[in-house]
């Protein structure tokens, strides 16, 4: 396997709209879907892989707000869609630490906007 420095990938549709598109089109692998936080159980995060632009999406979500940010995969061999064991450990390591960079930022409003929809829940 070849490694290269992972960056952010530019795009003239951001993130989030570019993963919709994806998604719609079955344009991605799903390698983890909604897993919950460990202390925050309702923020869910999400990681995809594009084989055909060679990035990874991570997705942070409460079910009021989400956040999508992407970066290219740094793997160069074997190509995503090849990668017949599923997502490799580099790629883990590059979406996770992506991931943690995402909460530090988006924290505030995913936390925030949760307990907010949860005490909303209990006034019902």
């Amino acid at each position: 396997m070849k490694r290269k420095d992972s960056n952010t990938k530019q795009s003239p549709l951001d993130a989030a709209q570019r993963l919709a598109e994806l998604l719609r089109t079955k344009g991605v692998i799903p390698y983890h879907v909604d897993m919950p936080d460990k202390e925050f159980p309702y923020v869910k995060g999400s990681i995809y892989g594009a084989p055909k632009t060679n990035e990874l999406f991570v997705k942070l979500t409460n079910g009021k707000v989400t956040f999508v940010e992407a970066i290219e995969s740094g793997l160069l061999h074997p190509a995503m869609a090849d990668r017949i064991f599923g997502m490799d450990v580099m790629d883990w390591n590059d979406a996770i630490a992506l991931a943690e960079r995402m909460w530090e930022k988006h924290k505030k409003d995913l936390v925030l906007g949760s307990d907010q929809q949860r005490q909303n829940g209990r006034k019902k």
